[in-house]
């Protein structure tokens, strides 16, 4: 089976969660593409996810952070399980606050990011509310690894009530935004 790794926001498709995923599940293919997120309008981002779903015959996408963002919009079109960690959900105010405000982001990123606005009301918003009707496609099984102590996004908690209906919701301690102990995980695919 072929699994499609999202990176978060200033990382890329060869970071430490994409080797992890590699090397705790040696049975898959791992793909792990870098996504420009500075330069690339989410429409654009969520073009490539389609694909590379498409490309690689992906069956099953986990993403974190900005990625597990990306991979819950990706369910507009993916039909396979779903594994997000540390997901952002309030992408509006996390932009504005992380990469904004950080001093950090280039104008034209700047630029870029605002355009989650509209999107996050189109794609985001529009998918929660699928889930909370309870109309959420079962052939995309939901799932949710949750730090009680993400320090980059904190309480996780609102996720849940955007997306009531999912699969799993595994909760670690001593874990943080970066999330590393992905071997504590049954990523059930």
């Amino acid at each position: 089976m072929t699994i499609m790794y999202i990176h978060g926001y200033g990382s890329n498709g060869n970071a430490t969660k994409g080797q992890l995923l590699r090397r705790m599940l040696p049975q898959h293919r791992v793909v792990s593409p870098t996504f420009d997120y500075d330069h690339r309008s989410p429409w654009q981002i969520q073009d490539q996810i389609r694909e590379a779903v498409e490309n690689e015959g992906v069956r099953a996408i986990v993403g974190s952070s900005f990625g597990g963002y990306h991979a819950l919009c990706a369910t507009t079109f993916f039909r396979g399980t779903v594994w997000t960690i540390n997901p952002v959900h309030d992408v509006e105010a996390t932009i504005r606050r992380v990469v904004v405000g950080s001093g950090t982001a280039s104008d034209a990123a700047s630029g870029f990011l605002e355009a989650y606005k509209d999107f996050d009301t189109k794609v985001f918003r529009t998918q929660s509310l699928l889930n909370r009707s309870g109309r959420w496609p079962v052939e995309v099984p939901l799932n949710f690894a949750l730090s009680s102590d993400d320090e980059l996004l904190g309480d996780h908690r609102p996720l849940l009530d955007l997306f009531p209906c999912h699969s799993r919701v595994v909760w670690k301690d001593d874990c943080g935004h970066r999330f590393l102990r992905f071997e504590e995980l049954d990523l059930s695919l």
